[in-house]
């Protein structure tokens, strides 16, 4: 995976580099897109000065300064990579075959030009169902994700979770563990993710696909947990609430976020097991299901609406 990377992808991780300093700001999402928007191909900026910079994308010279600044940085960052690869970690840019383009169709210039991971990259373009919830889950609603994900294997479906205690780690196990495939989007620790032997043994087999848009070793915080989860109801083609704390909690506002900006069909579960927000979350206009088997009607009314997108550069 990645063993060769173009220059396009080389320059998109210097204008977005937060592996090593170099005194300016990476550009956020949205920043490098409306340059992209700009620039068909970044990699025509390097070794430009701030000065033709400033006056051949019409920028602040204080901007034009920063871009000269990070695409500077290269032989930096490609010691780093290297680095990252040896222990398995590959970069995955929106110039490269396997980045998930629908994810930009779904979520604009909120969607991450850049993916640090581990694992099979190809599942993130695959046709996955999202399947989230609380830490604090009882065990009949722990039962729910592990048959909802057994249900996605049988489809042949990739189950998408944030790789967290409870629902989220529930589901993935229960998809590789009956031989189908898993993508976690993690708000935490990449490379702490990947020393756990049964994780790293699925990575390596093709099942698991770990992935983040920060740092590889960057730490929990809620701040990367919320921009994690509109990435899992970005990737899924339906994602279906477990169970949620009322107004409160990382998967309520994920869920409410993904409903309010359209991020993804969202659907809620109304049966034993569900939590105390379920309810405000189908009035919020999640399609609230009853019984595993009707993910199936979800699925199929999804791809109806929404062809699988071809990847290509936007």
């Amino acid at each position: 995976m990645m063993t060769v990377m173009d220059d396009a992808s080389r320059a998109v991780l210097a204008l977005t580099n937060r592996l090593v300093d170099v005194g300016v700001a990476p550009l956020k999402a949205a920043e490098l897109w409306r340059l992209l928007d700009e620039v068909q191909d970044p990699s025509q900026l390097v070794g430009r000065s701030a000065a033709q910079l400033t006056g051949d994308l019409d920028l602040p010279l204080d901007d034009g300064e920063r871009i000269a600044a990070l695409l500077d940085s290269g032989m930096t960052l490609a010691v780093r990579l290297d680095a990252l690869r040896e222990r398995g970690v590959w970069a995955l840019t929106a110039f490269d075959a396997d980045y998930p383009h629908h994810l930009r169709d779904r979520l604009g210039a909120s969607a991450p030009p850049v993916f640090y991971g581990a694992g099979d990259a190809k599942l993130l373009g695959s046709s996955g169902i999202g399947i989230v919830g609380s830490r604090d889950v009882t065990e009949e609603g722990a039962e729910v994700a592990r048959s909802a994900a057994r249900a996605a294997t049988r489809r042949g479906r990739t189950v998408v979770s944030g790789g967290a205690p409870g629902v989220d780690q529930l589901a993935a196990s229960a998809a590789t563990e009956a031989g189908g495939r898993a993508v976690e989007v993690l708000a935490d620790s990449l490379e702490h993710a990947i020393t756990r032997a049964a994780t790293r043994r699925a990575a390596i087999d093709g099942q698991l696909c770990l992935c983040t848009p920060y740092r590889p070793d960057a730490g929990f915080d809620m701040v990367r947990a919320m921009g994690r989860n509109k990435i899992i109801y970005g990737l899924g083609r339906v994602t279906l609430v477990v169970a949620t704390a009322k107004e409160g909690g990382g998967t309520w506002a994920g869920a409410k976020e993904a409903l309010d900006r359209g991020y993804g069909s969202v659907a809620v579960w109304r049966g034993i097991g569900e939590g105390a927000g379920n309810e405000a979350i189908q009035h919020a206009g999640a399609i609230g299901i009853t019984e595993i088997t009707e993910l199936d009607e979800l699925l199929d009314g999804a791809h109806a609406r929404h062809e699988d997108p071809t990847p290509g550069r936007r």
